[in-house]
């Protein structure tokens, strides 16, 4: 389309498939969560899709664009308690904000600034650092750093235990409060045939102290990963 600005694709640009995905976040007696979902990472005309976000692109910033964005939450906060087994249900957030994807001659950049529009009312802040490697028959390595803040709201509803809460499953009662999370991870991307390829991506974020003191948590860290087979279009 000839009024697309330079920079925006007037077809889909990137990979699409299914992938499997898993998480373990160390909360309470549950464990390991999988499920298979579709997978996208893709750009077309205004719109893009990052496996876990999706959102338009606006007016030109930079190396990339201001974008308003949403996050889909691919992890179970259901809390058991290791001490009667009794649970909480956590409803999963609705981040919606803003924040851009600068690609840079050294990498790629993210920031983003979310409102939890879940019943946490909380903020939600990001921001990564993605770098790139080509190493032997096209595979490429994706190593990744950033760190993420939880306000207290958002942090409180996750993590934290009322006295009702207290009551119902044994945990001391808790109250958490802005907590920033270090994390870092790598993806790996094989071709398998023609425009096929095979992603694989894991993460580990560290807890900062007031989430990691929560007497939810069995763990210091949580873990994520996902496996995708996707067609890339060009």
């Amino acid at each position: 389309m000839d009024d697309l600005p330079d920079g925006l694709p007037d077809r889909i640009i990137g990979d699409i498939g299914v992938a499997t995905y898993s998480s373990n976040l160390h909360i309470g007696a549950e464990g390991t969560q999988s499920l298979m979902l579709p997978y996208a990472f893709f750009d077309y005309q205004r719109f893009f899709a990052r496996v876990d976000q999706f959102g338009i692109k606006t007016v030109k910033m930079g190396y990339g664009y201001l974008e308003l964005a949403g996050k889909v939450s691919l992890d179970n906060y259901k809390v058991k308690s290791q001490i009667n087994g009794n649970s909480i249900n956590r409803s999963d957030p609705i981040p919606i904000g803003i924040g851009t994807f600068q690609e840079t001659p050294i990498g790629g950049f993210f920031a983003n600034a979310y409102h939890d529009f879940g019943k946490s009312k909380g903020a939600l802040y990001e921001l990564s650092y993605f770098g790139e490697i080509e190493t032997y028959k096209n595979i490429v390595i994706y190593p990744q750093v950033g760190i993420e803040r939880q306000s207290s709201q958002y942090a409180n509803y996750y993590y934290g235990i009322t006295p009702s809460e207290s009551t119902l499953t044994g945990y001391a009662n808790y109250s958490v409060s802005a907590t920033n999370s270090l994390y870092s991870g790598v993806m790996i991307e094989v071709p398998v045939i023609e425009d096929w390829y095979l992603n694989i991506y894991a993460k580990r974020k560290w807890m900062g102290s007031g989430i990691n003191n929560s007497p939810t948590l069995n763990r210091s860290f949580q873990d994520n990963i996902f496996m995708a087979v996707a067609y890339r279009f060009k």
